[in-house]
């Protein structure tokens, strides 16, 4: 009879199949809130279907940005506690699978056992010893799925936590890029309030050769020395907003900000070289987003977690085996005699807890149902980001335009009423208020300049570019860890 059983075990397992529902990847699973767009619905003419650039930092043709994003994914710490926990969930993968392959291991033991007199029978000896080594092993026969939905689980775990990686990265990608535009901005800025200053301070010379002449009066200089120091206090807090830029870089590239040494920056070039953003559609959003795939395979590892739990209302097959010697000595283990063998098949079923089971499937129920929602809420939540950043790019591009045409037109003002007033023309109150227009209409320009490029990169964050697989040898993106060995596995469906 026994010798039937692993027959018997062989074809319920081919019988039965896994219990609990079924994760099917379909992009996107059913949006409980809001039906799902076909296109986002952009105007602007700069966006363009077609695929996304995932290495958009190359459109900006600086070097030195595309140095900065490589060097933070070498050094960078929140890229290197996410390459940690996938690491882990790794590990973890890997040991759910060993529960397809039996269990077990090798066994030595010697005992040595005294009796007392009471305890012994007539004509035994008091004193016995046995020597025993053998090799056990178990092996569950996955009858309705616990193992196979448990490992379901842990591939799907270890799965988020590599989209999780890969949003980090391009999270920390945009970082780099937006300090470092932040930092060009504040260093232009820096540059136009030296000329603007340099210009009062020629200024000034004016009006006190006019005083002298008596052409201008005290007040004219007066006015021409407060305009010159109202434009010199700007330097300081520029100066400050400088050094908080440089130290969150420092920190994204891992360094220390006392010692981190600022590359120099490319504001000679006023003119952004990004013509077009290519988009793509919704659809494709979900399958670039990092942070909706990672919502999507925490609902499948969910999903197979109900599984797991449903399992136990169902009996659990076990087989044991041992093969080994017991001896009374160490000379007799190795004859015939000292051989000693077991087969055992255990059936386990707990239905007196069928209450605690259903409870616990009742709980991995709600949580299916909370990720199926977290889901949702990581969709609806990237159609938001990416909205507002195609809104922000548009307002961007129209603010710059907007800018330049006022620029040049303070520009030319505040020569004009520079040159008249040295010729005797006009009052210097006229002066001060062109050559103050220019001034807030230049800086003004410089921050257009920078916005724009702000908002290409949210676009480009919220349309899930800004990671690349580490595949490449010569891109390290293990952090700062430095876990330079750690690679993109597929892991994702469809990867």
């Amino acid at each position: 009879m026994l010798n039937l059983l692993p027959l018997g075990a062989g074809a319920l397992l081919t019988a039965c199949a896994s219990v609990g529902p079924d994760f099917s990847w379909v992009s996107p699973p059913p949006l409980p809130s809001a039906a799902f767009p076909t296109d986002f619905g952009a105007t602007s003419a700069a966006l363009v279907p077609g695929a996304v650039d995932a290495e958009w930092w190359q459109s900006f043709d600086d070097p030195e940005l595309t140095s900065l994003i490589q060097r933070a994914w070498a050094a960078n710490h929140d890229i290197g506690i996410a390459t940690a926990r996938l690491d882990e969930a790794r590990a973890m993968l890997r040991e759910s699978r060993q529960g397809y392959l039996p269990q077990g291991g090798v066994g030595v033991s010697h005992d040595n056992f005294r009796r007392s007199e009471v305890e012994t029978a007539p004509g035994q000896a008091r004193r016995s010893e046995t020597y025993r080594a053998a090799i056990d092993a178990s092996w569950e026969i996955d009858l309705f799925g616990r193992v196979r939905r448990s490992a379901e689980a842990a591939h799907a775990d270890a799965g988020s936590r590599e989209a999780l990686l890969r949003g980090v990265q391009a999270s920390v990608a945009a970082a780099v890029a937006a300090s470092w535009f932040e930092l060009s901005g504040i260093e232009a800025e820096l540059g136009v309030v030296a000329d603007i200053t340099q210009s009062q301070r020629d200024s000034l010379r004016l009006v006190e050769g006019l005083v002298e002449a008596g052409s201008a009066n005290e007040l004219d200089r007066l006015r021409a020395e407060a305009a010159l120091r109202s434009v010199e206090v700007e330097a300081p807090e520029l100066e400050r907003r400088r050094t908080v830029a440089s130290n969150a870089l420092a920190i994204l590239l891992g360094e220390t900000p006392q010692t981190f040494v600022v590359p120099s920056s490319s504001t000679a070039r006023p003119i952004l070289a990004v013509k077009t953003i290519t988009v793509g559609d919704p659809a494709t959003l979900l399958v670039r987003r990092p942070d909706i795939a990672a919502a999507e395979l925490s609902l499948a590892a969910a999903t197979a977690r109900i599984g797991v739990e449903t399992a136990g209302l169902y009996p659990q097959l076990e087989i044991q085996g041992s093969i080994g010697v017991v001896a009374g000595s160490l000379g007799s283990t190795g004859g015939s005699s000292a051989l000693s063998s077991l087969f055992a098949p255990l059936l386990r079923w707990s239905f007196l807890d069928t209450g605690r089971v259903r409870a616990r499937i009742a709980a991995s129920e709600a949580r299916a149902r909370e990720a199926l929602i977290r889901y949702d809420q990581a969709v609806l939540r990237a159609l938001e980001e990416t909205d507002n950043a195609f809104g922000a790019f548009s307002a961007a591009g129209t603010a710059l335009q907007l800018r330049l045409q006022e620029a040049s037109v303070t520009e030319q003002a505040a020569s004009l009423a520079r040159a008249q007033f040295s010729h005797g023309e006009g009052i210097y109150l006229e002066v001060l208020d062109a050559e103050r227009a220019d001034f807030a209409s230049r800086r003004a320009l410089v921050v257009a300049r920078t916005n724009q490029r702000l908002a290409i990169v949210s676009i480009y964050k919220s349309l899930g570019g800004g990671w690349v697989p580490c595949t490449r040898a010569d891109i390290d993106c293990g952090g700062a860890s430095g876990a330079s060995d750690t690679r993109f596995t597929g892991l994702l469906p469809g990867a």
